[in-house]
């Protein structure tokens, strides 16, 4: 069975400067620039972090020579990877930061921090049978962000990311049927007050990786 490698990192406070710095210095001018346009320490931060986290992803690969060349982007904006049998996604939300990467096939991931919100504001996102269970679930806010993220991990593996209208996402024994495709999801447990899913385009299991960037000799 295919699987795919999740690499997940937490960040609850800055690195030391020199160590963010000498990280930085790893990635090429153009994400070097980016970064430096975040104002909030822990933006600059889960943009780097995704950037180092796909880097040892791609090692995990045996990809290791000037991998950003090797990066290019859809006309809606969504990374790809020109070797063509790999395929990896993103994800950042809170304290932690996730790549997924998975090789024959398309894939998507999304973390989410379970804030409080105003539902009413998301009903037209949710399909009538998923409205209900939110509404009526124990616990709504785990609920709703069950399904969120799995909208997420689709539109993201499917690639039009929020040009798929995300009110006609059922989600039926773990799957979701998008344009005639079908696409396999995985909520994934993770630590409490966060929600976790991965979507492939094949069955596929996965594995988790933690990585601690605050040790940078076990970085690399």
């Amino acid at each position: 069975m295919d699987s795919v490698d999740i690499f997940i990192t937490s960040f609850r406070e800055p690195l030391e400067q020199s160590c963010f710095s000498t990280y930085l210095s790893w990635l090429p001018p153009d994400l070097r620039k980016k970064n430096s346009q975040f104002i909030r320490w822990q933006d600059k931060h889960a943009h780097l972090l995704g950037k180092l986290l796909l880097d040892k992803a791609l090692r995990r690969y045996q990809i290791k020579n000037d991998i950003w060349s090797l990066i290019d982007y859809t006309p809606y904006k969504r990374p790809y990877l020109k070797i063509k049998e790999y395929d990896f996604n993103i994800s950042h939300s809170g304290d932690f930061v996730i790549c997924a990467i998975g090789k024959n096939m398309k894939l998507g991931i999304d973390i989410e921090k379970n804030q409080k919100r105003n539902f009413n504001n998301f009903r037209n996102i949710m399909t009538s049978n998923q409205w209900d269970e939110i509404k009526n679930s124990s616990c709504s806010i785990k609920t709703f962000y069950k399904y969120w993220t799995i909208k997420e991990s689709v539109i993201k593996a499917d690639g039009r990311g929020f040009f798929v209208p995300l009110d006609k996402l059922e989600v039926k024994n773990n799957t979701v049927l998008l344009d005639d495709k079908l696409w396999f999801v995985n909520n994934i447990k993770f630590i409490d007050g966060y929600s976790l899913s991965l979507t492939t385009s094949v069955i596929a299991t996965y594995k988790i990786h933690e990585v601690n960037f605050y040790n940078p000799e076990m970085v690399r």
